[in-house]
């Protein structure tokens, strides 16, 4: 998730998700790999203990990056389309 373009929280698990009758989506594999805990002087904490979601944290947590936002929550692809 990112706020004016920092990645303040990163969730993966995403490849799977559900859509209710009321069109919203939900992400039932969805996990928090880690938040950023102060914006003037950016803190990471990590929160997941699967190694490849902490080295995501750990790269992307406070950084810049460009988004697209689909609502309150803004999406990066973490592959390239082919």
């Amino acid at each position: 998730m990112t706020l004016a373009g920092y990645v303040v929280a990163l969730l993966t698990g995403l490849e799977r998700w559900e859509k209710n009758g009321e069109g919203r989506h939900a992400f039932p594999d969805a996990r928090l790999a880690g938040y950023v805990t102060d914006l003037a002087a950016p803190a990471a904490a990590i929160t997941s203990s699967l190694d490849g979601d902490r080295r995501l944290a750990e790269l992307l947590l406070g950084t810049r990056l460009a988004s697209h936002s689909g609502g309150a929550i803004a999406y990066v692809p973490t592959r390239i389309a082919d």
